[in-house]
C-alpha cells in the first residue's frame, strides 16, 4: 500500500489538470497513489486522463462540488495519508518528501498543513527555493488558535483514518470547508505546521466576485451553525480556542464583504456571530463594526456608487 494517497478533485480543467499532474509526477518521494475525481466534467478531462494510464486512478461522479469529490477520494484512498490538492495548483519537487520528513521526526501526527506561494504566472514560481524545514509544533488543531499566521487550510495531509471518522468534508458548495474539516479535526492528536519551505504553488484566479461574496457569507454561517449545534469536537473545555478561530475568520469576512458593499450580508453575518463574540468578549467589533459600516455605506450613497 502506498504511504500518501493524493486526492484531486477536478471539473472542466482539463489543461490546468494536466499541469498539475506534471507537478506531482515529479516528486522526490515515490511512495504515493493519484486519485483524480472527475466531478462531472464536460471538456476533454477524460480523455487526457486516459492518456496518464496506471499512473493516475480516475473516480467519476455527477457534479456535486468539491467537498464530495474529495469524500469520493477519500473512501477510496489506499495511502495511510491523504494528500488533497487542488486541479489547478501546483507542487514543488519537495513537497511530499517534506511532508514525509515533518511525520517521521514528529511521530506521525494527524494533521500537517504547508504554506502556499499565490502565483498568477506559472514562470513566478522559478524564484521560490527549497529552504530548510521550518515547522511549529501544537497538540493538536485546536491548541493553535493563539497563533494569527495566516492559515493555508488547503494544503494538508490528513491521516487517512482520522478523516473517515470525521466523514470528511462537508458537502455543501460553500467556501472554507476545508477549515470547517479542520474543526472537527480539531482535538486529533498531532498538528504541524509547516511553515518553509514552501510547498504549494496555489493559482489565483479572476471569478465571479457576487458568487465568492455568497460562498463565503454561506461557509462562515455554516461554521457558525455548526459550532451553535455542538457539533465541533473538545466541548465548553475547548470552546474558546474554537471560537478564537471561528471568529477571527468571520471578522475578516464581514469586513471583506463590507469592502465589496454587500451590505446585507455583512450585517446578517454579524448578527450571526454577536452570540459569540460576547462570550469572548471582543468589545472593538462588536460596538464598532455597525458604525463603520453605516459610515461607509452613507459615503457610498453620496458618490452614487
Amino acid at each position: 500500500m502506498p504511504f500518501f494517497s493524493v486526492v484531486i478533485p477536478t471539473y472542466n480543467r482539463a489543461r490546468l489538470l494536466e499541469r498539475t499532474l506534471a507537478s506531482v509526477f515529479a516528486q522526490e518521494e515515490k511512495d504515493y497513489e493519484v486519485l483524480v475525481v472527475d466531478d462531472g466534467s464536460t471538456d476533454d478531462t477524460l480523455e487526457m486522463l486516459a492518456r496518464m494510464g496506471d499512473r493516475v486512478r480516475v473516480l467519476r461522479q455527477r457534479n456535486a462540488g468539491p467537498g464530495a469529490a474529495r469524500n469520493l477520494g477519500i473512501e477510496a484512498a489506499r495511502g495511510e495519508y491523504v494528500v488533497f490538492l487542488d486541479s489547478d495548483d501546483l507542487w514543488f519537487p519537495w513537497t511530499l518528501a517534506v511532508y514525509r520528513q515533518v511525520l517521521r521526526e514528529l511521530g506521525q501526527p494527524t494533521v500537517v498543513m504547508g504554506t502556499a506561494e499565490s502565483f498568477h504566472d506559472e514562470t513566478t514560481l522559478s524564484s521560490v527555493t527549497r529552504e530548510p524545514v521550518r515547522v511549529v509544533r501544537f497538540h493538536d488543531y485546536l491548541a493553535s488558535a493563539a497563533d494569527r499566521t495566516p492559515r493555508t487550510a488547503c494544503v494538508l495531509a490528513v491521516r487517512a483514518e482520522a478523516l473517515r471518522r470525521v466523514e470528511g468534508f462537508t458537502p455543501l458548495r460553500v467556501l472554507s470547508e476545508d477549515h470547517d474539516l479542520l474543526f472537527r479535526l480539531g482535538t486529533e492528536p498531532g498538528f504541524a505546521w509547516v511553515r518553509a519551505p514552501v510547498v504549494v504553488g496555489y493559482r489565483k484566479h479572476g471569478g465571479s466576485e457576487s458568487t465568492m461574496l455568497e460562498a463565503g457569507h454561506q461557509g462562515i454561517s455554516y461554521q457558525l451553525m455548526q459550532e451553535r449545534l455542538g457539533r465541533y469536537p473538545g466541548g465548553e473545555a475547548r470552546r474558546g480556542e474554537r471560537l478564537d478561530m471561528l471568529l477571527y475568520n468571520a471578522r475578516h469576512v464581514s469586513h471583506w464583504l463590507v469592502s465589496h458593499q454587500r451590505w446585507d450580508l455583512a450585517l446578517d453575518l454579524y448578527w450571526r456571530g454577536l452570540p459569540f463574540h460576547r462570550r469572548l468578549p471582543r468589545w472593538r467589533y462588536m460596538l464598532g463594526f455597525l458604525p463603520r459600516m453605516a459610515v461607509l455605506f452613507a459615503v457610498n450613497q453620496v458618490r452614487g456608487r
